[in-house]
């Protein structure tokens, strides 16, 4: 009852594009986030929460390909976004590009290196980079 609460604000302050996306007893619905709006470009976004590990935010650009800098404002500000929703759990969040054509296949986007990734850590209340040790 809540979580319906808490949809149904976020949909009025126009931080969610629409309810979620599975039934409310599925085990991980996705929500459509408004997040990390430029002028004339902006990526799809959305929030899969996780009734067991962490909750994930993937923003994927079609058709543009962000520069580094733009890349790492959207993801922040998609995870920022993602955070207001459900800080109770780690988020961890991943940039996509892919091509206007049907079916063509994710590639992924690092602005912080292949190695690492962008983690909200609910224990910390904090944002940051995580790096996975690379062996040589």
């Amino acid at each position: 009852m809540l979580r319906d609460a808490a949809v149904r604000l976020l949909l009025a302050t126009g931080f969610l594009a629409a309810a979620p996306q599975l039934p409310a007893h599925a085990a991980e619905p996705s929500i459509s986030l408004y997040c990390a709006r430029g002028v004339t470009d902006y990526p799809d976004a959305e929030l899969t929460l996780s009734t067991r590990g962490s909750h994930l935010v993937k923003v994927v650009f079609v058709g543009y390909r962000p520069s580094r800098a733009r890349a790492d404002w959207s993801l922040r500000d998609c995870l920022s976004t993602a955070i207001k929703f459900d800080g109770s759990r780690d988020i961890v969040a991943s940039l996509w590009y892919r091509d206007r054509a049907l079916r063509s296949p994710p590639e992924p986007l690092r602005p912080d290196g292949a190695a690492a990734s962008l983690v909200y850590q609910a224990a910390r209340h904090a944002v940051v980079v995580q790096r996975r040790e690379t062996r040589p």
